[in-house]
């Protein structure tokens, strides 16, 4: 037995499973005699291969596999069984679209690109922000070295009462001295310059977000906020307008929870002018008398006042950026259950 293919003639001896011409695609036909099974075979089988892909009509089925050959002289081509024949794998990402990266939020790695804001009066407010404490924290930083400083004179003057001290070491106490002192002065005026700022550019904003028109004129403000002792009245004033303004546009804050605040920051506030105002007058005493004792006490109260000063500063830098915040609410830490 063989098979034999009527478009080719070619024939080969019988093998189980093979029903496709290697050659041509066609079908193949298990017969005894090759001859005449040519003979007589459908005349239409024995046309060209060229001749039958060119009939639109009945369009040759495409090859099984591998290469085609049309050299006359080749009656079979050996090939590996189907078996041997390797897999071939597709691609392992699927073409399209689908192989851009998507991500069902935003990737914390890399830099970060941040909006740009369009409300102008928001960005002049947080960077006024900025800047009001960076100077609060730089400021308490000089008033804190005031505070060590002046402590040290004063154990200078406590030792020099019974033990005489070399006179460079008191030169270099008044020149340290002078020099905190002067940075404390500066600090405080620019603290107190930022401030005025920053409220200036609060009003601002909560009064646009508002829709409403500030009814204090900026020179007015600024004067309320900057000018000492004025401002224990009137920057409370100035703050309190705005937490109207800003509780009845923004239902999210309490007005109880910012009036507490405010409370808060406007007592310790005047803790610190009255310290401070106490130690000008025991420094302005001192200067007129002669007694160690009465310079000791001034002095004391210098380093009082520096260090609550101090410590004011570095509260406000941290107590400012949550004055108006709706979500610094305190957490309760504890959970109270019925018990039955």
């Amino acid at each position: 037995m063989i098979d034999l293919c009527p478009r080719c003639r070619i024939q080969a001896p019988h093998r189980p499973g093979r029903e496709r011409c290697p050659r041509c695609g066609g079908p193949l036909s298990v017969v005894e005699d090759a001859a005449r099974a040519l003979r007589d075979a459908d005349p239409r089988d024995r046309e060209p291969v060229g001749a039958r892909a060119a009939a639109p009509s009945r369009p040759a089925p495409p090859p099984v596999t591998g290469r085609l050959y049309r050299a006359p002289q080749l009656r079979w081509v050996a090939r590996r069984p189907p078996e041997a024949i390797p897999i071939r794998r597709g691609p392992s990402r699927p073409p399209g679209p689908r192989r851009i990266p998507r991500y069902t939020y935003i990737p914390t790695w890399g830099f970060r690109d941040e909006p740009a804001s369009d409300d102008p009066a928001r960005s002049r407010l947080d960077h006024a922000r900025s800047q009001l404490l960076f100077a609060l924290v730089t400021t308490g930083v000089a008033l804190a070295a005031s505070a060590a400083v002046h402590l040290f004179r004063y154990m200078l003057l406590a030792v020099n009462r019974s033990t005489p001290l070399p006179e460079w070491l008191i030169a270099v106490s008044e020149v340290l001295v002078l020099f905190v002192g002067i940075l404390a002065l500066l600090g405080f005026v620019v603290s107190t310059l930022m401030f005025a700022r920053w409220v200036l550019d609060l009003r601002a904003e909560a009064y646009h977000d508002a829709h409403l028109v500030d009814p204090r004129r900026p020179v007015w403000v600024a004067l309320l906020a900057a000018v000492p002792l004025v401002n224990l009245v009137g920057a409370p004033l100035v703050l309190g307008e705005v937490a109207a303004v800003r509780v009845g546009h923004d239902p999210a804050l309490d007005a109880g929870r910012v009036r507490s605040r405010l409370r808060r920051m406007w007592v310790a506030w005047a803790v610190v002018n009255a310290v401070a105002v106490a130690a000008v007058v025991a420094r302005v005493l001192a200067w007129r008398s002669d007694s160690l004792q009465t310079g000791a006490n001034s002095l004391t109260m210098v380093i009082i006042s520096s260090a609550v000063s101090a410590a004011f500063a570095f509260w406000m830098a941290r107590r400012i950026p949550g004055l108006f915040d709706a979500s610094s609410a305190p957490v309760p830490t504890k959970r109270w259950v019925a018990v039955a």
